[in-house]
């Protein structure tokens, strides 16, 4: 399966890092950590079957259980990485649950950030809800900074992911609206979560954190939060003026909140 890493870190000794991200999303999303991360991590960030750079092969399984293994089994071929912690927003968060059930002996940690999965009911619709963020990348990637600059045109691409899409930055929304656009990957992937939730079990010895932003439009507390489904030994954590992508509203304790799951001081 075309997975791809970009490697980041001060010392390569240090534990290993895999960040996933969602779906329509890139490896690129994770921008912002990556200067903290590093001095405790050798960090790879990946980019999913059809996002950022990989390549979408049209025989490969894109259910999260498929890419959980897919991604381990990368990690140790191509990395030679068997001990990993894991972190990931959204579909991301989802498929590094079931990186910790599917491989227990090689993922210590798994930090899922506003984790898709954990729905009341699974997803049945043909499109997904982010349907019309992918239309609009498609458009306003020819004219970014100018939209970016209307606030009118920004509320309409960001407005649905935060509440605080007034403060995000350029360099955030050029990385986003480009990963979106391009990614060939978004309808196959979609396709292959639909009618599945997260039901896996995790072994207790892998050391997992689920947090949630207190207004996350995306997935809601009645819709895609559904506590019970989460492993027992997990710690629920709700942060406070908060939306989806939490790495974008607050990058210092995303980071804090990673290195805690992974008992890193």
């Amino acid at each position: 399966m075309p997975i791809e890493a970009k490697v980041f870190t001060e010392n390569e000794e240090l534990p290993a890092l895999v960040l996933v991200h969602g779906l329509g999303s890139a490896g690129s999303i994770w921008k912002s950590l990556l200067p903290q991360l590093k001095k405790h991590f050798t960090v790879y960030a990946l980019d999913l079957p059809g996002h950022g750079e990989a390549d979408l092969a049209s025989d490969e399984q894109l259910d999260p259980k498929s890419l959980a293994r897919s991604i381990v089994s990368t990690m140790r071929t191509e990395h030679n990485v068997s001990q990993m912690h894991v972190a990931g927003n959204s579909l991301g968060g989802w498929i590094a649950l079931e990186m910790g059930a599917v491989a227990p002996k090689n993922v210590s940690s798994v930090t899922a950030l506003a984790p898709a999965g954990l729905w009341h009911q699974v997803p049945t619709s043909k499109f997904p809800p982010s349907l019309f963020a992918r239309i609009l990348a498609k458009i306003s990637q020819y004219f970014m900074r100018i939209a970016y600059r209307i606030p009118v045109l920004k509320a309409l691409g960001y407005k649905k992911i935060t509440h605080l899409w007034r403060e995000l930055s350029f360099e955030s929304c050029r990385d986003s609206v480009i990963a979106m656009a391009n990614s060939k990957g978004y309808m196959p992937t979609w396709r292959g979560l639909l009618g599945k939730k997260f039901d896996s079990q995790i072994d207790d010895s892998v050391d997992v954190s689920i947090v949630f932003g207190d207004y996350d439009l995306t997935l809601p507390e009645n819709i895609a939060q559904k506590r019970e489904v989460a492993p027992e030994h997990a710690e629920w954590i709700v942060v406070e003026n908060c939306a989806h992508v939490i790495m974008w509203n607050y990058p210092d304790l995303t980071v804090d909140l990673i290195k805690r799951t992974a008992r890193i001081a």
